[in-house]
């Protein structure tokens, strides 16, 4: 079999740039063995869903609570877990058209949503109005594709309050 001087180049060319990559990456990856990663955390906010968003800013602006207990003569009544928040694990990309919603796109809008145990919505209703129609009907519609995470303690699902922020309008604190 003879080999075309064409054939030999392209496969020295190509041999070349994989030794070019290899070494290439081996020195990228020594400069970067010692680095810790950036001094603060990365926050990509139009990734993290909604509930977790609004949890993680309750914390932050909410004073400390205490609890007092008070011993009596009675056995105290066990208090009952927190129930479990929606947090969202599917959400498909948006299928409205903004154009159609120009004018409505900022507010705050806060949901009443019923899960069933597979984490799709049976129900949402507007709990909160943003005080536009067209955007708390945009929320529920959107809303509506979306599934949640389901706690395996509650096989027929959970209901709860969701908070959406919709636009540049800052959040009310």
């Amino acid at each position: 079999m003879r080999i075309t001087p064409r054939l030999r180049v392209t496969s020295l060319l190509s041999l070349l740039a994989l030794l070019v990559g290899v070494l290439g990456t081996q020195w990228l990856s020594g400069r970067t063995a010692g680095w810790a990663g950036p001094r603060h955390p990365v926050v990509a906010e139009h990734t993290a869903p909604p509930a977790i968003r609004y949890r993680a800013d309750r914390e932050r602006r909410a004073p400390p609570r205490v609890v007092v207990a008070r011993a009596t003569g009675a056995a105290a009544a066990p208090v009952p877990p927190p129930p479990p928040e929606l947090v969202p694990v599917s959400m498909p990309p948006l299928s409205a058209r903004y154009v159609g919603l120009a004018g409505h796109l900022a507010g705050d809008v806060v949901l009443q949503l019923r899960v069933d145990g597979q984490g799709r919505v049976v129900e949402a209703a507007v709990a909160r109005s943003s005080g536009d129609a067209v955007l708390d009907a945009h929320a529920q519609a959107m809303v509506a594709q979306w599934r949640f995470a389901v706690p395996p303690d509650h096989p027929a699902g959970l209901s709860g309050e969701l908070p959406m922020h919709f636009g540049t309008k800052p959040a009310p604190n």
